[in-house]
């Protein structure tokens, strides 16, 4: 009986966000589920000071895009009536709601750490002309979740049209 309590109860602050954000980083090494939300309000202040640094004209005709399903969750709850669209992003089931505006001329994309942004960033640089760092992502705690150290990204030029683009991108991880 002890035992599944100290089970139950140990299982449940790796896995539910029972902890604050500071407590958090000693779970990771054990399951990455309770660190990767850590971070998201920062994620989402950063993307959101890279899009309302873009001048208007741009912003008409620009979506946000996201390497993983997390990201985009996180930008359009948290960022909800913060004056962001709604992110779109090519992970797993999400992609099948499609690019956002197929017309799209700018993308903000936000890409994971080091581990797997060389990866997105040759994906961008083969779809856009013009590929640039615009932001760095952290959070004040040092979880070192996937998005720790990734970055927001201008892409701008692309080389045929977002929607002619979109089926591209799809991943299944």
């Amino acid at each position: 009986m002890i035992g599944t309590a100290a089970s139950a109860g140990l299982f449940a602050v790796m896995v539910l966000p029972v902890l604050p954000p500071s407590e958090v980083a000693w779970t990771y090494g054990v399951s990455s589920n309770s660190g990767e939300s850590v971070g998201w309000p920062q994620l989402v202040g950063t993307v959101r000071q890279v899009w309302t640094g873009l001048p208007a004209g741009q912003r008409a005709n620009a979506v946000i895009f996201t390497a993983d399903y997390g990201e985009a969750g996180a930008v359009n709850e948290l960022g909800r009536g913060t004056g962001l669209p709604t992110a779109v992003s090519a992970h797993n089931t999400d992609w099948w709601w499609g690019p956002g505006n197929p017309d799209a001329t700018t993308v903000v994309a936000i890409t994971p750490g080091p581990e797997h942004e060389p990866r997105y960033v040759a994906q961008l640089r083969s779809h856009f002309r013009h590929v640039r760092v615009a932001a760095t992502l952290s959070n004040p705690y040092g979880v070192p979740n996937v998005e720790q150290g990734g970055h927001v990204y201008v892409c701008t030029g692309p080389r045929r049209p977002w929607g002619e683009i979109w089926p591209e991108l799809r991943t299944y991880v």
